[in-house]
């Protein structure tokens, strides 16, 4: 079972948006807007940060923000939970409440992660048609609804 969580950063390259490699300082600690590019550290200031880990053999990114002290904490947790997993474990999560989730909470969540890692026009859209679903949805949870956003 994998236990490593990798930081990437989404940033602007010749060939269009590219998840690169973040630039770690001695002391452990993210140097802001630093990634690797062919192997050279590069300043890219645009871009989120996305967290980059294994279950099984299937790759999953996770957007974790623009701030890289967040990104780092974040990096961490999730290297815990693996570990924690690989252990046997068991692992909840915050947000559940008796196995369900809110939908109020998987929308916001799920607006929050296109926020970050999509344009404004996209972000706008899919928070107008969330509300209207939500406003139609006669459900509580996420998880009467079809499972949005992975709850």
């Amino acid at each position: 079972m994998n236990r490593e969580c990798n930081l990437t950063k989404r940033v602007m390259t010749r060939n269009g948006l590219r998840y690169r490699a973040v630039v770690f300082s001695a002391n452990g600690r993210i140097k802001p807007d630093m990634v690797l590019v062919n192997g050279t550290p590069e300043r890219h200031p645009e871009g989120a940060y996305y967290l980059e880990w294994r279950e099984g053999n299937k790759r999953t990114r996770l957007s974790v923000g623009k701030d890289p002290a967040d990104a780092a904490a974040r990096r961490l947790r999730k290297e815990a939970e693996l570990n924690a997993k690989n252990n046997g474990v068991a692992v909840t999560a915050p947000e559940s409440t008796n196995g369900r989730r809110p939908l109020g909470a998987a929308i916001a969540d799920y607006l929050e992660e296109i926020k970050l890692g999509r344009k404004n026009k996209t972000y706008v859209a899919y928070d107008l048609s969330l509300r209207y679903f939500a406003e139609s949805c006669s459900k509580a949870s996420a998880s009467q609804t079809g499972d949005i956003a992975g709850a």
